[in-house]
């Protein structure tokens, strides 16, 4: 973040410069943060309530700790007050603090001049964040979304941390219903929207593909009119119906990437090694080619790092600068299809952050390409957020489940068991399935029968914490 006077801040939120008049010179913030203990002389502090603390509780904290900036959630008492003015520090009541961050965030954009990249998605988005990132930066000084923190309170965050040396900012959003990616773009505002696909995830709050389309739509309808660019899976069956909807009445540039032979941005000869990393040919629009090798398992991977030379190429950065980024290796967030060794010769797939039926495919299409000397074991837990066809999008994963050649199958969870009791069904054997209902019990099982050569794919909604397997199959 570019050093900022707390005065001009108050300015934007309509507030009177700090009282009493600083004997020092005029006070500035570097960085936002939530956690008192992370407040340094240079923080803005959001008091946010939360469900175990309040946040409010630990403003004199912050303010000991030298905050000049405090954004509190619940009025503050007279004597606080008296305290921060103490302090030469100054306190903003708001009853919003989503929207108190949003105008600052959308003051500070202004001000930035890189090209600001927005990535949204069902499934795939973290990565294709990741990778974008990774490619960029070989040329671009760029800043990027950390891990996942794609809300209202990690976006804003990503914004505050570029600084006027970046030149490309990549914002990951995520999105729970309609106008959510809306009111973040409202202060992002992207030049660039990438969105990796159209699937089930969110199901429940939005009741079918067509309205997770049109939610996920609201990036590109906050690029600029006649001049922001839409990056597009072309592999997808919703794309057509995102142009004619946002690109055409937007009047943006459209790119598009995958496999097929529609796309700008083409993907071929796709081979995968005996890790199932992919490697494959990237064909650009200019007749220029080069090969891409992936340090990350899966086909689908393959189609995120085209949406990366995608971005590449809307920004002009030469197809041998990004070769040679790839090259040079590229660094994804943990838990997305992360390979970690455990005990005794076992391989973990740790794909545990999060899951949708699109990505747990995938993954199993992953877990039947890589080489293994063991058995092929799928320990997958319940998936969210899919609404009324939860019970049917569990059974047909069960249905992969069969055809993928797993050998064992460990389900963990209330909905995971219309994954076991449907694989059983396709022909898995049923002394090859196992059911819990705690993670431990999942644990006390793979401690027992995992063996060297084995290797096991770990996946399931977040709200699982199916990463406790994965650290005690590791440990």
């Amino acid at each position: 973040m570019m050093p900022i006077e707390v005065n001009a801040l108050l300015a934007v939120l309509g507030e009177a410069p700090s009282q009493p008049p600083y004997a020092r010179p005029p006070r500035r913030v570097t960085h936002l943060c939530w956690d008192s203990r992370e407040v340094t002389d240079q923080s803005i502090f959001v008091a946010l309530p939360g469900e175990h603390v309040d946040g409010n509780d630990f403003i004199f904290k912050a303010l000991q700790a030298g905050s000049p900036l405090v954004i509190a959630t619940r009025e503050p008492s007279a004597a606080l007050r008296a305290q921060a003015g103490e302090f030469e520090s100054h306190i903003v009541f708001t009853e919003d603090a989503h929207a108190t961050l949003a105008t600052l965030a959308g003051w500070y954009r202004d001000r930035l001049g890189a090209r600001v990249i927005g990535v949204t998605g069902s499934s795939g988005k973290t990565t294709t964040k990741d990778l974008i990132a990774s490619v960029l930066s070989s040329t671009l000084v760029t800043v990027a979304t950390e891990k996942n923190h794609n809300n209202e309170l990690g976006v804003p965050q990503t914004v505050f941390a570029a600084d006027d040396r970046t030149q490309a900012l990549v914002v990951e959003m995520g999105m729970r219903g309609f106008h959510q990616i809306e009111q973040l773009c409202s202060f992002v505002r992207p030049d660039i929207a990438v969105i990796t696909n159209i699937g089930a995830s969110h199901m429940e709050l939005l009741g079918s593909r067509r309205n997770i389309a049109l939610a996920k739509g609201e990036m590109i309808a906050g690029l600029p009119d006649n001049g922001g660019i839409a990056i597009l899976c072309g592999d997808d069956d919703f794309t057509p119906f995102l142009i004619d909807r946002f690109c055409h009445p937007k009047g943006c540039g459209v790119i598009t990437y995958g496999f097929s032979d529609r796309c700008t941005i083409r993907g071929t000869g796709l081979v995968l090694d005996d890790d199932a990393c992919p490697t494959f040919c990237a064909e650009l629009p200019d007749e220029q080619s080069f090969e891409v090798h992936l340090p990350i398992p899966g086909k689908h991977n393959a189609r995120n790092a085209l949406a990366a030379i995608a971005v590449a190429y809307a920004l002009g950065i030469g197809s041998d600068r990004v070769e040679q980024a790839f090259a040079q290796g590229v660094q994804v967030t943990g838990m997305r299809m992360e390979v970690v060794h455990g005990h005794g010769g076992i391989t973990v797939i740790n794909d545990a952050y999060n899951a949708n039926p699109e990505s747990m495919a995938a993954g199993l299409e992953t877990l039947a390409s890589i080489k293994a000397d063991g058995r092929r074991i799928a320990v997958l837990g319940d998936m969210g957020e899919l609404g009324a066809d939860s019970v049917s999008m569990h059974r047909r994963i069960g249905e992969l489940v069969a055809r993928r050649g797993v050998d064992l199958l460990v389900c963990v969870g209330r909905l995971s068991r219309n994954i076991a009791s449907a694989a059983c069904n396709a022909g898995l054997k049923a002394d090859s399935i196992f059911q819990f209902d705690t993670t431990d019990e999942a644990i006390a099982l793979l401690r027992s029968i995992a063996m060297e050569g084995d290797v096991l794919f770990v996946k399931a909604s977040h709200a699982m914490g199916l990463e406790r397997i994965v650290e005690g199959l590791v440990d």
